[in-house]
C-alpha cells in the first residue's frame, strides 16, 4: 500500500466505526482510565494512600499488591515452562546488559549535558534523580502484567525481573557512583554510601522474598497439587485481570506520598517540562532500539560464520522480543526510597523534601511508562498472532501424531481426551492465556 492510499484507508475505517466499536475501545482502555481516577484521588486525599498514612500503605499496598501479582503468576504459569525459560541464558544476558548499562548511559549523557548548560532554572536534585532513575532495575509488577496481556513470554519477564532486582544492590550504587564522579558540580548529591548500604541490602532482599519468591512458590505449589481446580478457578474468575488492579493500587499509593510531601510543587516548570520530555523520548527510544536489536538482526546475515554467530546471539522470536521490550525501558520506583536512603545516609544537608525531589523523575517516568506500555499491548498482541497460530498448528500436528502412535498399540482416544491434549500442548508452547486470544475487534481491524 502506497503512502497516498493511507488517508483514504483511514477515512474508510473511520466511516465504518460504530458506537459498539467506540464502546469496545473505551472498555479496552480501562486500565488508563482507572489509573487517571486513582491519581485524581491521590491528589484530593493524599493522606489516605501515602506511606505511613491512614491505611499504612507501606505495608498494605507496597507489599501486599506485588505479592498478589506474583501469586497469580504462580497459579497461572506452567512449572515446566518456567524451568525451561530459566535456562535461556541468551535472553538473560541481553536483557540485563541493556537494562542496566545501555539505559543508564543515555540517562547520564542527557543529565550531564543539562548540568553543563548552567541553566539556573534546572534543579540539580532533579538531574541527580534522573541518574538514579537510569540506574534502577526494571519494575517488579507491571512488566509481568503487560507482557502477559500482550501475549509475550511472561515467564521470561518474571525471571528477568527477579534477576534484575537481585543485581540491584550491587550494580545500582556502583553505576551511580561512577556517573556522579564525573563532575564536582553534582555537589552534595554525590553519594557517600558507607553503612547505609546495609539498609539497602536488607530492604531489597526482604521485599523480594515477601513479594516475589514466597507468593510465587505458594502459587506453584497450589498449581501442581490441584491443577484442574486451579485452572478452572483462573478461567472462571479471570484472575489475571486482578494483576492490573493491584498495579493501579501501587501507583495510587506512590502518587499519594508525593502529593502529601508537596514534592511536585518544589520543581520549576522548566525542570518538570525537561523531565517529561526526556522521559517520553528515552522510553520510546529504548523500546524501538530494543526491537531493532532483537528482531532487526534477523534481516542481516554475514558470510563469515563467526560474525553471523555473534549476530545470532541477539536474535529472538516474537514472544521473547515482547518480554525484552517491556523489561529494558522500564524502571521501578519500588527501590527508589531504600536506594536514596542508602546513598545519602550520611548527608545531613539533604532534607526530606530534597529526597522527595530525587524521586520525582522516577515517579514521572513510572506514570509515562505505564501509559506507553498499556498503549503498546494491542499492537504487540496483533504482531505476535502469526507465531501463536503456528504454535497451535504445531500442537495439533503433534497431537495427531501421538494419536496415531497410541492407536497402533491400544484403542483410540476419545474426542474429549484429544481436546485436552491439544490444550495442554498449546499451553506449554504459548501459555494458557495466549493460546486462545480473544481480541476479536483487533482481527476485524486488521482485515480492513
Amino acid at each position: 500500500m502506497g503512502i497516498k492510499e493511507i488517508p483514504a484507508k483511514v477515512k474508510t475505517y473511520i466511516k465504518g466505526l460504530t458506537w459498539r466499536d467506540v464502546r469496545d475501545f473505551v472498555i479496552d482502555q480501562w486500565f488508563l482510565e482507572c489509573l487517571g481516577i486513582a491519581i485524581l484521588i491521590a491528589y484530593l486525599v493524599p493522606h489516605l494512600g501515602k506511606s505511613g498514612g491512614w491505611i499504612a500503605a507501606q505495608y498494605s499496598i507496597i507489599y501486599v499488591c506485588p505479592a498478589l501479582i506474583f501469586f497469580i503468576s504462580g497459579l497461572t504459569m506452567d512449572t515446566k515452562v518456567l524451568m525451561r525459560t530459566a535456562a535461556l541464558y541468551r535472553i538473560h544476558l541481553v536483557a540485563q546488559i541493556m537494562s542496566y548499562l545501555y539505559t543508564s548511559m543515555f540517562f547520564f549523557v542527557f543529565s550531564y549535558a543539562a548540568l553543563m548548560s548552567n541553566d539556573k532554572h534546572i534543579n540539580v536534585a532533579m538531574l541527580s534523580g534522573f541518574i538514579l532513575l537510569g540506574c534502577t532495575p526494571t519494575t517488579i509488577g507491571s512488566n509481568v502484567v503487560f507482557t502477559r496481556s500482550a501475549h509475550g513470554n511472561h515467564a521470561a519477564t518474571l525471571i528477568e525481573v527477579t534477576i534484575a532486582n537481585l543485581l540491584s544492590p550491587v550494580l545500582s550504587p556502583a553505576l551511580i557512583g561512577m556517573y556522579m564522579s564525573s563532575s564536582d558540580r553534582w555537589g552534595e548529591f554525590r553519594p557517600s554510601g558507607g553503612g547505609g548500604y546495609q539498609v539497602l541490602y536488607r530492604s531489597v532482599f526482604k521485599q523480594l522474598g515477601l513479594t516475589v519468591f514466597v507468593p510465587l512458590f505458594v502459587g506453584q505449589v497450589l498449581r501442581n497439587i490441584a491443577t484442574k481446580q486451579v485452572k478452572w478457578f483462573a478461567e472462571k474468575f479471570k484472575i489475571n485481570k486482578f494483576s492490573s488492579v493491584f498495579l493501579i493500587l501501587i501507583m495510587w499509593s506512590t502518587f499519594s506520598s508525593c502529593f502529601a510531601t508537596g514534592a511536585f510543587e518544589a520543581l520549576s516548570p522548566q525542570s518538570t517540562g525537561l523531565v517529561l520530555m526526556l522521559d517520553f523520548g528515552l522510553y520510546w527510544f529504548f523500546l524501538f532500539s530494543t526491537l531493532v536489536v532483537t528482531r532487526g538482526s534477523r534481516k542481516v546475515h554475514f558470510k563469515n560464520q563467526y560474525l553471523d554467530s555473534v549476530l545470532n546471539f541477539f536474535r529472538f522470536n516474537k514472544r521473547d522480543t515482547i518480554a525484552i521490550c517491556y523489561v529494558v525501558p522500564a524502571k521501578t520506583p519500588a527501590l527508589g526510597v531504600p536506594l536514596i536512603n542508602a546513598l545519602y545516609a550520611h548527608h545531613s544537608g539533604i532534607s526530606d523534601q530534597m529526597k522527595q525531589l530525587l524521586q520525582i523523575p522516577i515517579i514521572l517516568y513510572q506514570i509515562e511508562q505505564l501509559c506507553f506500555s498499556s498503549s503498546s499491548v494491542p499492537v504487540f498482541r496483533r504482531w505476535v498472532r502469526d507465531e501463536e497460530e503456528a504454535a497451535k498448528l504445531e500442537a495439533e500436528e503433534k497431537a495427531r501424531t501421538d494419536q496415531v502412535g497410541e492407536s497402533s498399540n491400544s484403542s483410540s482416544i476419545t474426542e474429549v481426551d484429544r481436546s485436552e491434549t491439544d490444550d495442554r500442548i498449546v499451553d506449554e508452547l504459548v501459555g494458557p492465556e495466549e493460546s486462545h486470544p480473544k481480541d476479536v475487534r483487533g482481527i476485524d481491524v486488521e482485515k480492513q
